[in-house]
């Protein structure tokens, strides 16, 4: 806080997140302060901070990041972790193009792997959604999502989570994430899952709605029990 208000850029505490900070004033001069270059502040939902907040961790988990995207999530893991270690995949290698230099700002240990095998202590798996938490910031989305669109959302959020359960170890955690506040792609998918999966129990989550705090959320921590 106090590097930042050194750069005249005003901030208050979010209640989401112990880690989360509002920007109030000079907003734009994020990205360009001091405090953003020496790796002391990421930009980041303050729901996607309290996603991470919640997650089972111990020190010294093995943990796997498999939707990474740009790698938010992947840093904000690594920070839990004292710096890391993490594995970070995408099914589209180029959304990581840029973390490996975020992660030497941040000192995060972070590996960049296309074939993730396991086994982890935790999987998170922040699937492909419609995007429904953040319609507060981009409204017109809500226009914009289709029956069929959700359809195959759905049968993608599922195949993932098909994909990364083995690869947890007996008594480790698969966490599943969606900006969404849409039950299909939520309850409704992680009780898809458990019917699938019967070695699977649910052990803890959340499901926030967006509000002037942050945009709205599900999360889902699953222990592989057998």
């Amino acid at each position: 806080e106090a590097a930042l208000a050194a750069e005249d850029i005003a901030v208050r505490r979010n209640p989401r997140a112990a880690t989360a900070l509002t920007v109030t004033a000079n907003a734009r001069r994020v990205a360009q302060s001091a405090a953003y270059r020496d790796g002391l502040v990421e930009l980041q939902d303050a729901g996607s901070q309290a996603v991470i907040e919640a997650l089972p961790l111990a020190p010294g988990a093995r943990v796997l990041d498999y939707c990474a995207g740009g790698g938010g999530k992947t840093l904000a893991l690594a920070a839990r972790l004292g710096g890391g270690p993490v594995a970070a995949h995408d099914a589209h290698p180029r959304r990581m193009s840029d973390l490996p230099a975020r992660a030497a700002r941040a000192g995060a240990r972070v590996a960049v792997t296309d074939a993730p095998r396991g086994p982890y202590d935790l999987v998170l798996a922040d699937v492909p959604c419609s995007g429904s938490g953040a319609w507060r910031r981009a409204p017109d989305g809500k226009w914009r999502l289709l029956p069929d669109d959700l359809d195959r959302l759905r049968a993608t959020q599922a195949a993932i989570l098909d994909t990364v359960a083995p690869m947890v170890a007996p008594g480790g955690h698969l966490a599943y994430v969606t900006c969404s506040v849409l039950p299909e792609e939520n309850a409704g998918q992680v009780d898809a899952f458990a019917a699938r999966h019967p070695g699977w129990e649910v052990t803890g989550g959340s499901a926030v709605l967006p509000d002037a705090d942050g945009d709205g959320f599900y999360a889902a921590h699953l222990t592989r029990v057998r």
